[in-house]
């Protein structure tokens, strides 16, 4: 309940300040809902219901747009960990009052458990959501008069600002304690609140690396969800199903999902907190019940609890008729089982092409619509494992739902991946098409075209965050990989 009413406190707060955050009596009574949900999690024995039907009482807007919250669905965000992150600075800093600034969406929720920790350790707190806008590199809060009057009057209170980031340019933490300070509060009174501690010398924003090193952080406590389970996070894997470092694929460890191996043979992946996980559990046990995935156990704590079976993970170099035909198999079945009822046209694979590989001129060749599919999205030789019972796919049920490229798709993407990622012959690669989609099979070199700058352009990015470590090296050569080094008669004939 607190992930589903936070979520709607900040669509509210979108819906009623496009422009600039400002002061309202619903976005203040749909604030009040979190709070009172957040309190009831850390422990309050005071029900929720009267702040909800007061929320209820209020003249809501006709409809408004929800946003995923991206720690609880894909990263093992627990809104808990910022309890306890408020309580113990409660305890250590001793602050009179304290004004908790949540960011977008996600951090609705999570200042109202920063609230509740701190009010747990008797502060007295403020508590409001604001939406940094602008470019992504260089975002600010825009602030009303008397929103900006509002958070004056409280200078004397130590600001917490709480968020799931910091992203790429970690500009939208910075920028709103600029803005704070432009308002007159000191430095040493504004507290970040992040999910993580990177180097700011990583960020892409000027104003995110001078600012970030002023303020103190608040860090997040270190727990380990499963004792006495090996880590398998963060490409940690690796380690358990190759015999050498020099076989290992590439990984961007801060985009895999937390998952433990435990002494009971489980393995405990991370799949969402609340409709997020319940839907992913329903998927796998679609998956596994067709003899595709690892038997699925449960959901609990927002992880999924496989049955581990060992395995060998697959390599591009020695795939055969039986794989290809196991693989065929599997997506006809996702074909058939899991469109979404909606139409993917191939047209909004165009800019993606044109920014990552620098090619337009195709609209003929996107002139195509295919049903949508909760594609697997992750069809790498890694991904599969040869056990002793056959073939398993593993990483499965969510990458046609995160934030990354390409969401639903006709089925021909998956098709497309294994064909470059397995380096299938040309004939290969068409028979797989047929075999899975004869209707589209005709457009597979046109979405082997979208496919490649998807994974460049995952890549480039995955590599430049890195750095010069080896998963850096590993996904700077993957980039290289998926370049289109062919000339333009060449890409042109084999569209046509």
């Amino acid at each position: 309940m607190l992930i589903e009413v936070g979520e709607i406190d900040a669509a509210l707060a979108d819906a009623l300040f496009p422009n600039a955050d400002d002061r309202h009596p619903l976005a203040e009574a749909a604030h009040a809902a979190t709070r009172a949900l957040a309190r009831r999690l850390a422990g309050h024995t005071a029900p929720p219901q009267p702040a909800l039907e007061a929320l209820l009482a209020h003249p809501l807007p006709a409809t408004v747009t929800l946003r995923v919250p991206e720690g609880y669905a894909w990263y093992a965000l627990h809104p808990e960990a910022y309890l306890r992150a408020a309580r113990t600075f409660g305890r250590d800093a001793r602050p009179a009052r304290a004004v908790v600034i949540g960011l977008r969406s996600i951090g609705t929720s999570l200042a109202a458990m920063v609230a509740a920790g701190l009010e747990a350790e008797g502060v007295t707190v403020d508590s409001l959501s604001l939406r940094p806008r602008g470019h992504p590199f260089d975002r600010r809060p825009a602030l009303s008069p008397a929103l900006a009057e509002y958070l004056r009057s409280r200078a004397a209170a130590h600001f917490l600002i709480v968020d799931e980031g910091p992203g790429l340019s970690g500009s939208s933490l910075t920028g709103t304690a600029a803005a704070l300070a432009d308002l007159g509060i000191p430095d040493p009174r504004i507290i970040l609140v992040p999910a993580w501690l990177p180097a700011p010398a990583t960020f892409r924003s000027a104003l995110a690396r001078e600012r970030w090193p002023r303020h103190a952080k608040l860090a997040l406590p270190e727990a380990h969800p499963f004792p006495a389970h090996e880590d398998w996070s963060g490409g940690l894997w690796r380690h358990h199903l190759y015999a050498r470092d020099a076989d290992w694929p590439a990984v961007q460890p801060q985009h895999e999902r937390r998952k433990f191996l435990g002494p009971d043979g489980i393995l405990r992946k991370f799949a969402g907190l609340g409709r997020y996980g319940e839907a992913r559990l329903t998927l796998a046990q679609r998956l596994a019940g067709a003899g595709f995935t690892p038997p699925v156990q449960s959901l609990s704590q927002g992880y999924l609890e496989h049955t581990f079976i060992p395995g060998r993970p697959l390599t591009a170099a020695g795939t055969g008729p039986a794989f290809l035909a196991h693989a065929a198999r599997y997506l006809s079945f996702r074909a058939r089982y899991l469109a979404t009822g909606e139409p993917a046209r191939a047209a909004g694979l165009l800019p993606l092409i044109a920014v990552n590989l620098g090619k337009t001129g195709l609209e003929r060749a996107a002139a195509w619509e295919a049903p949508a599919v909760a594609i697997d999205g992750r069809v790498q030789p890694h991904e599969w494992l040869a056990t002793a019972d056959g073939f398993l796919k593993t990483d499965a049920i969510d990458h046609h739902d995160d934030h990354f490229l390409p969401g639903p798709q006709p089925i021909l993407w998956d098709v497309a991946g294994l064909a470059v990622e397995f380096a299938l012959p040309p004939a290969s690669a068409r028979d797989l098409a047929q075999a899975v989609a004869p209707d589209q099979a005709a457009h597979l070199p046109f979405v082997i075209l979208a496919y490649r700058a998807a994974r460049l352009g995952y890549a480039t990015l995955a590599a430049e965050t890195l750095g010069a470590c080896a998963d850096g090296t590993r996904m700077a050569v993957e980039a290289w990989r998926h370049r289109d080094r062919r000339s333009k008669k060449e890409r042109l004939n084999t569209l046509s």
